[in-house]
């Protein structure tokens, strides 16, 4: 692990104190729990508007790629594969 030194707006220490209030955990943890939070939540943003693939999705959020399937299942993000996309991977299956 590698440590960072950062400078945070009261808003976000606000809510780092109400995890660490309402976790019952430490301020590092609630910090390091609330970044890894954001990042899932980046991930899924870039997934949504075809950004990322879900393998990068996956990888990013430092999950499975079963895991991030549901993730985006409880964020409502539907795949981003075109119908166009979909065919051609058909015809290369059947091609197989």
């Amino acid at each position: 692990m590698e440590t960072k030194t950062i400078c945070l707006p009261g808003d976000l220490l606000k809510g780092v104190s109400y995890r660490t209030m309402m976790e019952d955990v430490d301020e590092p943890t609630a910090i390091r729990q609330l970044l890894r939070l954001g990042v899932i939540w980046y991930a899924v943003n870039l997934y949504s508007i075809g950004k990322i693939t879900l393998s990068e999705a996956a990888e990013l959020s430092n999950v499975s790629l079963r895991k991030m399937l549901d993730i985006l299942e409880e964020h409502g993000v539907t795949g981003n594969v075109t119908m166009k996309q979909q065919i051609k991977a058909i015809e290369y299956a059947r091609n197989l």
